[in-house]
Formats: structure tokens, C-alpha cells, sequence
């Protein structure tokens, strides 16, 4: 049996990839203590690992990020200052065997540094190849073409990321990732949770990258309530933006606009900020609800209208689904660019958040089989990777090896 730590962004897009993995350690005889936050305890215990506490979930709610990229490192890093020093404490008495860290856990690459832990990177979002990619490639991606306001808030974020991460890298001895490297996270196994043929570049990835597709063997615990379906046999279209970025009244109300009374069933997951009544009337053809089981609902669904998160995403396509995607931050935009790239789905602008054209890209998307076709050669792919099985047999090679190197070193 061996003792493993995680370490992950506490974060719906970034918790749910990891569920099937962790079950089938545990089923193999790993014990796994799961550092996240209070709301993501129930689906950790389901999983069979130890809960730990991270902390207040309030202080782990991102801000919007208005400065890109940079944004997001600087809000990381920030909380990694807060949390490594009790991190390191607990995670050096529980010496475990090995840490599973996800490819944008600041922290965790931090603990790895300074505890010398054997680790292995989990990905539930696309990452650049550290290897190919430069500083100056990724600086312009993030914002050659950004307007002026986010350009300038993302040059005060990185100014805030540099004197936190100089802060750490002082007291602990670290070395604070650039900006490829924060996003990619590497560790002497990475395993990425989506197709070679599905990623960016993804030829470009040598033997330590294993791409094992999306993990959907896990029920997990979500709320349900009212998340009936309309009554037909009529197609379904189901509409969720997630649970980070989602007060969207006005998307809301277009898409209502758009769908009443057509031949459609429709099921909105609004989330908790918008207020049911301020969407009133509701034709009798569409359901809203705050949250849904959305892997249940996908396997009914027609056409997903997503804001293109990574693990949304591959739910749908893994279930042959054809996606309306329209991004609202950060990786969502590449994302999108990715379901376009491979036939899936249609990248919305907001010029396309209109009633007519909600309407005509919808009776497309339906009507023409390409998508559904699309949809379906990507759910080939994913499935070929493998899921739980494979990540946790090439975890377990990893941790063989590991234990191995560290015998010799000793002798």
C-alpha cells in the first residue's frame, strides 16, 4: 500500500477529472489524503481518500482576472504564500510515497521542491510543452492581441507575482515558475486527461506526457434540485456556463427568447447568482435549474451550449455531443478553437448572442450530421486513452521506478 498526497486547485473544472483516478488507486490498495475545500469533501470521501482541509473556502473564489494569465499566477501565488507553510509541515510528516499535483497547483510544484517528493502532474486543462514553447510565445498568445485594460492589469499582476514569488523562493529555496512553465507544471510523469489528437500540439509532447483521456467512471455527488427535464421526446438542448464565471442574466434571457416554444426541450443550469424571477416568463419548453448532473443530462442531450471549460467540454464530446461554445475567459477561447478545429461545435461571439442567431446556428448545428459526426470521432479518440486503468498503471511504473532510484541512491 503505498501513501500518496494530493494536491489540486480546488475548483469544480479541476476536482471532477480527478474522482475516477483517485477511486481506482484506492480500489488497488493506495491511501490517499485529498487536500481541497469543504464544498468538494462529500465527492473526496465518495472517491475513498482522506479529506484534508486546505482552508476557508472564501479565500480560494477567484477574482475575475482581469489581467489574463498573469492575473491568474499572481492570485495563485498569493495563496500559495498563505498556505505553504503548514503545507510543508503536514505533508513532510505524512511522507508519503508520492504526490499527485494538478498542472496549474502552484503550491504543489512548490511542495515537490522543497520536500524532494517524488510527484506526478494531473491535467484536466490543456498545458503548453515547456519544451516548445518559449517565454516570449506564450507572453504574445496571452496578450498580443489583448485590449488596453487588460494589458495593463496583467503587467500589475505580474509585478504582484514576482515579489510574492521572490518572497517564497527566499524563505524556501524554490524556483517560482515563468509563465510556461506555471502552466504546464511538468513532473517526470504527466498525465493528460484528453486525446493527443485533441490537444494543441499535441504531437509535440514526448514519453513523459500520457494522454489518457477524460475520467467519467465516478458518480458524483451534485445537486439536483429542480433539474427535471421538460416532458417530450423532442431533442434536448441543455445550457450551462459553469460554476465560476456564470452570472449571465442576459445570456440567460436571450437563450429563453430563442427557445420559447420552439420544437426543442431546453434545461438552463443558471447557477446560485441569478435570480429565478428576474428571467420570468419561462415557456412551458424550458426548465431552469442551479445546478444539474450534468453527466446524466449529457447522455440525453442533443447539443450542449457551454462556456467551453475543459472538463465540460470533454463530458460532452466523450458522450458524442455537439457543442455551441461561448467562452468567457482565459483557456475557454482555445478550447473553443479546439471543438471548431475538429468539427464538433461552433465558436459563439458575443455578435452571435442574439435570438435569430441562437436559432440558426442551433437548427445547424442539428441538422447537419457533421457535428454529431465530429462530436463522436473525438469520443473514438478519448476512449482509446484508457481513463482511471491506464493513469493509475502508468502511476504505479512511476512509483515502482521511483522507490527503485531511491533504494540505489541509498546504498
Amino acid at each position: 500500500m503505498g501513501e500518496v498526497v494530493e494536491l489540486n486547485l480546488p475548483e469544480h473544472g479541476h476536482m471532477n477529472a480527478t474522482y475516477p483516478l483517485v477511486a481506482e488507486l484506492v480500489r488497488r490498495g493506495e491511501k490517499i489524503v485529498y487536500y481541497a475545500t469543504d464544498p468538494f469533501r462529500p465527492n473526496v470521501i465518495a472517491a475513498g481518500a482522506e479529506f484534508a482541509r486546505y482552508g476557508d473556502t472564501e479565500i480560494f473564489t477567484p477574482g475575475a482576472h482581469t489581467g489574463g494569465l498573469h492575473s491568474v499566477m499572481a492570485w495563485e501565488m498569493t495563496l500559495a504564500e498563505h498556505l505553504l507553510p503548514r503545507l510543508i509541515d503536514e505533508v513532510a510528516d505524512a511522507n508519503p510515497d508520492y504526490l499527485l499535483i494538478d498542472s496549474m497547483c502552484v503550491w504543489g510544484n512548490l511542495v515537490q521542491q522543497i520536500l524532494h517528493i517524488p510527484a506526478v502532474c494531473m491535467a484536466s486543462v490543456f498545458v503548453p510543452n515547456d519544451r516548445a514553447v518559449t517565454v516570449e510565445q506564450m507572453v504574445q498568445l496571452a496578450y498580443g492581441q489583448a485590449p488596453k485594460p487588460v494589458l495593463l492589469a496583467g503587467i500589475d499582476a505580474l509585478n504582484t507575482y514576482i515579489e510574492t514569488s521572490r518572497r517564497i523562493d527566499r524563505r524556501f529555496g524554490t524556483l517560482s515558475p515563468n509563465i510556461v512553465e506555471f502552466f504546464s507544471n511538468r513532473q517526470e510523469l504527466n498525465l493528460l486527461f484528453t486525446a493527443r489528437e485533441f490537444h494543441p500540439e499535441g504531437d509535440s509532447f514526448g514519453a513523459d506526457y500520457r494522454f489518457v483521456g477524460p475520467m467519467l467512471e465516478f458518480e458524483r455527488h451534485e445537486s439536483t434540485a429542480n433539474a427535471t427535464l421538460p416532458p417530450g421526446d423532442e431533442p434536448l438542448i441543455y445550457i450551462s456556463m459553469g460554476t465560476i464565471f456564470n452570472d449571465l442574466p442576459d445570456f440567460y434571457r436571450t437563450c429563453i427568447q430563442a427557445y420559447a416554444g420552439a420544437p426543442f426541450r431546453v434545461l438552463i443550469s443558471i447557477g446560485s447568482r441569478v435570480r429565478r424571477a428576474t428571467l420570468d416568463p419561462v415557456p412551458h419548453n424550458i426548465q431552469l435549474c442551479d445546478y444539474v448532473p450534468q453527466l446524466a443530462v449529457l447522455m440525453q442531450a442533443s447539443l450542449f451550449i457551454s462556456h467551453g471549460g475543459m472538463n465540460s467540454v470533454s463530458e460532452a464530446l466523450a458522450h458524442g455531443v455537439p457543442l455551441l461554445v461561448f467562452p468567457q475567459h482565459g483557456d475557454q477561447h482555445l478550447v473553443a478553437a479546439q471543438v471548431e478545429r475538429v468539427g464538433a461545435g461552433i465558436r459563439l461571439a458575443p455578435a452571435d448572442i442574439t435570438v435569430a442567431r441562437l436559432r440558426e446556428l442551433t437548427e445547424t448545428l442539428l441538422c447537419e450530421p457533421r457535428f454529431k459526426a465530429g462530436a463522436c470521432a473525438v469520443a473514438r479518440v478519448f476512449s482509446r486513452g484508457g481513463g482511471a486503468a491506464v493513469a493509475a498503471d502508468a502511476i504505479f511504473e512511476f512509483a515502482q521506478n521511483s522507490t527503485s532510484q531511491k533504494v540505489s541512491s541509498e546504498v
